[in-house]
């Protein structure tokens, strides 16, 4: 464990760890050359900005939780992390719990934490459809699939739970609408299954309910701040922008908000974002995230308002976990 204590003339360190490796080269060269507006807005208020690719990083125990990375123990002063943790590869999976975990383990804050039990809630979709549920938010019937030869079990779950198709497929836990498949009949299911299930990412298959997109709700400190309305393009199926479909500002109904508001406080945090599919028959629960949640697709005075929540959650979560002089 680190003994620094935080200088109040010096600026705060953030440390983002990115897997670069879960896109193509040529689209990590554009982000490079784009630069990334979440990293210019934390540097404009204040805050001492480094990337770091998971790929450099080795997680270890010699006395004290270490992240070494260049020659260098990211842990050795006290710093707030971010780690964009999923990815399509399950070794790369493997290694951000390594490194996740060793930074659990020392006196830094993981900041894309953020919930109760991260572990469990911070990224498994079918952890959260459990607990939504039991708060009272609608969630579509979901089908875990099984694991090797044993997939195809998963179908017979699907005739006696699901209605009939056209489906979808994820994975459990992804991001971005990476992998996100639309199954239209049995056989195509039963296909997509066979193909995805060899990557052991672990899939979930749900019914596909027409939709108008989907609504991201922001709550900071208990209360909804803002909320983005994603529509998917043309005859597209997925309204992630990152994919394709296009944002603007939304203002959510009452039961929108006080449910988005509800599993903000019963996971204990203080800046979520929670998905909700827009149906004809209302709005259903999609999934949540965290600080890594995109909000720079929001009209300028919602981005405004996201982004300063987000550097004062930052800034309370670094002052509380900061060790104090001894």
């Amino acid at each position: 464990m680190n003994d620094n204590f935080t200088d109040p003339s010096t600026p705060p360190r953030l440390v983002w760890i990115t897997s670069p490796d879960n896109y193509d080269p040529r689209v990590q060269e554009r982000l490079r050359r784009e630069g990334s507006e979440r990293v210019d807005m934390l540097r404009a208020a204040g805050f001492d900005v480094r990337i770091a690719h998971s790929c450099d990083i080795v997680p270890v125990w010699n006395g004290s939780p270490r992240l070494l990375w260049q020659k260098e123990d990211l842990l050795a002063e006290y710093a707030g992390f971010l780690v964009t943790s999923w990815s399509w590869d399950p070794a790369i999976a493997r290694h951000l719990e390594a490194i996740t975990r060793t930074i659990r383990a020392s006196d830094c804050p993981l900041l894309t934490d953020g919930t109760l039990d991260p572990e469990v809630l911070g990224l498994d979709k079918l952890a959260m459809y459990h607990h939504a549920a039991a708060l009272g938010a609608p969630v579509l019937p979901t089908v875990s699939v099984p694991f090797g030869r044993y997939a195809r079990r998963a179908l017979d779950a699907v005739h006696t739970e699901l209605p009939d198709g056209p489906y979808v497929v994820k994975p459990r836990s992804m991001a971005m609408g990476f992998g996100v498949l639309k199954a239209d009949t049995t056989q195509h299911l039963s296909s997509a299954i066979d193909l995805l299930t060899p990557g052991g990412l672990g899939c979930l298959i749900q019914p596909h309910v027409p939709n108008d997109g989907d609504v991201r709700v922001y709550v900071h400190e208990g209360k909804v701040i803002a909320a983005l309305l994603r529509e998917p393009d043309d005859e597209a199926y997925l309204a992630n922008v990152s994919q394709g479909g296009s944002g603007s500002g939304y203002e959510p109904p009452a039961e929108v908000v006080e449910l988005s508001e509800r599993l903000a406080r019963s996971l204990e945090s203080d800046y979520l974002c929670v998905d909700w599919l827009v149906t004809e028959n209302g709005y259903v629960f999609n999934e949540w995230m965290t600080v890594s949640a995109a909000y720079e697709d929001l009209p300028d005075r919602d981005r405004r308002r996201v982004a300063d929540a987000l550097v004062r959650y930052i800034r309370h979560r670094l002052d509380a976990g900061a060790p104090r002089p001894r």
